[in-house]
């Protein structure tokens, strides 16, 4: 599970050797992943492109990471980055969720509508969000994992919870 080890050797990450890169992609490799398929939705095939070149941008960026945030926030800020140069190169969906017109729970599934719902959250509340919901990660984890106070992972928390219940309200009155 990424951020179940000890953090605090983010900072060496820079010297990391070939073997020290193995690892890191091991360990944050699912977790990374489902950052992309949440960005991109399900588009599988674009997605395991789009994690290619993330983790090509990472091993080629290693040296110049600094620490100042969790190695796990950095690789998910490559990530994020990588599926806008995606969406530049292919036509972006212009609507998130379903079409207005459409109902929502017709032929869609709840994994879909949570899918949609998140995506419209503000990276810095969604990482936060996830790290907690799907990761399992305790306030501190986070706050390790993302390089930030535990009051303002608190704080985020707090917020992505509200924004993803008054998303998903908007979602199904739809």
């Amino acid at each position: 599970m990424p951020g179940s080890g000890n953090e605090d050797n983010d900072a060496s990450l820079g010297s990391a050797s070939p073997d020290g890169f193995q690892d890191l992609f091991e360990r944050y490799y699912d977790a990374v992943f489902r950052q992309i398929v949440l960005l991109l939705g399900r588009d599988t095939a674009a997605a395991e492109d789009v994690a290619q070149e993330t983790w090509w941008r990472i091993a080629r960026s290693l040296k110049t990471f600094e620490g100042r945030s969790g190695f796990y926030a950095w690789a998910c800020r490559i990530a994020s980055n990588e599926v806008k140069r995606w969406w530049g190169k292919h036509k972006r969906p212009t609507a998130v969720g379903p079409e207005p017109s459409e109902d929502p729970t017709d032929g869609r599934d709840q994994a879909e509508l949570v899918h949609a719902v998140l995506r419209r959250i503000p990276e810095e509340f969604r990482q936060p969000l996830l790290l907690d919901l799907w990761e399992g990660y305790s306030q501190r984890e986070i706050s390790e994992a993302l390089g930030l106070p535990e009051g303002t992972v608190k704080s985020r928390l707090f917020r992505a919870r509200e924004r993803f219940r008054e998303l998903w309200d908007e979602l199904n009155e739809q």
